[in-house]
């Protein structure tokens, strides 16, 4: 994986300069790119500090946030309060061959019961036959 430098945030300051190099700057365009440069440069800051309010160790971070929610592949508790353990229930395999990645597959052999085939009428049902034999499904448990 090649390194890759952090963003750099664009700087307003610049445009300001080449502005007030305009003669006219009563002129309604000047006026109106003036105020447009300005209030980009306060939103800027305003979510730089909410995005420092999201994670302390800066805007950018690299580092989780202890307020958001993960599955996590093992108990992380301790580092992530609000984490949460991925387990594989009875039938179910992780592979995690792939980086980054998780494939979640049925096992064959897992646990089932076999249940006769119906039209899905709860009171009477009728059972769905094939070359004179009930059609048995395999129901996962």
């Amino acid at each position: 994986m090649s390194f890759r430098p952090k963003k750099k945030q664009p700087q307003f300051a610049d445009l300001k300069g080449v502005l007030s190099q305009s003669k006219k700057t009563d002129n309604a365009l000047y006026q109106t790119v003036a105020v447009l440069v300005d209030r980009l440069t306060q939103l800027q800051g305003d979510i730089n500090e909410e995005l420092e309010k999201l994670s302390p160790d800066g805007a950018g971070s690299t580092t989780a946030s202890k307020l958001a929610s993960y599955h996590t592949k093992f108990n992380e508790v301790v580092v992530l309060p609000n984490s949460v353990q991925l387990l594989a229930g009875a039938g179910i395999a992780f592979n995690d061959t792939i980086p980054n990645q998780r494939t979640i597959s049925a096992i064959a052999g897992g646990a089932y019961y076999d249940c006769p085939l119906s039209d899905g009428d709860l009171i009477a049902a009728d059972l769905i036959f094939a070359a004179g034999e009930c059609i048995i499904v395999q129901v996962p448990v």
